[in-house]
């Protein structure tokens, strides 16, 4: 499945048509599917489009009376932080010559009224796909590029690995660790803590994402599964002073093949929201946000051994609860839930 945007948000559509029953028709067929914004004349559709909250996509109407559509169009694309937005006349001119001029100004598609309303939902899918899909590629190539080594970005997204690109957007829990010093490490942190994570996150049923600098990421399916390696993770990484964060949200996961190996990682926001929530850990504990805790809060308070629980964050957004490992008695049955001890 391709994510509708990378910041984890319905695609913004911008309706532009100087007839009611035009705007009426395209909200009703897109409304489920998209947030639908519209506009009846050119000067309108202009102001939404240079708003703070440009649109995703633009379905454009030519024949308007104050300002036609081409000239939407120009003024759109004339305007450096609008003018990749993708565009598509939706109009009564049907002539060849018409057409050729739309897309020769840069419009992606060209469909023409009476609209067969099944087959405009499948055109607009299609391009909220790729364009959607093009943004993921974007925003992968730049957080690789500082990872991967030259040879291997050129393959990956110039050579034949690009094939092996695919994008998943999908509910996920996420750990972030990070040492006291905010990802200072040296080479003997650094590796300790991503040798640690990697088994961890294994062991419990997670992912690594391996393409983060300074810090350990790993996300999972089960947020329960999350909390216990955090658990765990400060147990046995005690001497790197680390402060973790857990955190629940939407993400988009990138995946393909490098150097002969699958790999994958996250793109998006999600990472720096649980960063966010890291950084408001002491040291030695995990800051779980709201949304985590909503769904572990059960799984806490029934079987808490082993781990001290603090409501400590009631004026926060980021953060609800803090957890901190005890100290590991020598022998016994640990809790089932805070994870602390290897089986």
């Amino acid at each position: 499945m391709i994510p509708s945007t990378t910041d984890n948000r319905l695609p913004r559509i911008l309706v532009v048509d100087d007839m009611p029953d035009n705007l009426f028709l395209m909200n009703g067929l897109f409304e489920d599917r998209y947030e639908v914004v519209q506009a009846n004349s050119g000067k309108e559709a202009l102001q939404v489009v240079m708003s703070a909250n440009p649109p995703d996509m633009v379905l454009l109407d030519i024949m308007m009376p104050d300002m036609d559509g081409y000239e939407v169009m120009r003024r759109i694309r004339q305007h450096a932080p609008t003018a990749t937005i993708p565009i598509i006349f939706l109009t009564a001119l049907a002539s060849r010559k018409d057409e050729r001029l739309g897309l020769d100004l840069g419009a992606i598609d060209y469909l023409t009224k009476p609209v067969d309303p099944e087959q405009v939902l499948k055109r607009v899918e299609a391009h909220v796909h790729a364009t959607s899909r093009a943004r993921c590629i974007e925003a992968l190539s730049e957080k690789l590029a500082r990872h991967l080594s030259p040879a291997a970005w050129q393959r990956l997204f110039e050579g034949a690995d690009s094939r092996s690109i695919d994008f998943e957007q999908r509910q996920q829990t996420l750990l972030f660790a990070e040492t006291a010093g905010h990802g200072v490490l040296d080479d003997r942190e650094r590796d300790a803590l991503a040798a640690e994570v990697e088994w961890l996150a294994t062991r419990h049923g997670g992912r690594v994402d391996r393409f983060h600098d300074g810090a350990g990421v790993a996300f999972f399916d089960d947020p329960a599964a999350c909390v216990r390696m955090a658990m765990e993770l400060q147990r046995t990484a005690s001497d790197l002073r680390l402060r973790i964060g857990v955190h629940t949200g939407i993400c988009d996961i990138g995946t393909f093949r490098s150097d002969y190996e699958s790999r994958c990682t996250l793109i998006g926001h999600e990472t720096r929201l649980a960063a966010k929530v890291a950084a408001t850990a002491a040291i030695g504990s995990i800051a779980v946000s709201p949304e985590t805790y909503a769904l572990v809060k059960d799984e806490i308070h029934t079987d808490a051994n082993g781990c001290l629980v603090m409501e400590e964050f009631h004026d926060s957004d980021l953060a609800q609860v803090s957890l901190t490992p005890a100290p590991a008695p020598s022998s016994g049955a640990m809790s089932t839930f805070a994870g602390l001890g290897r089986n």
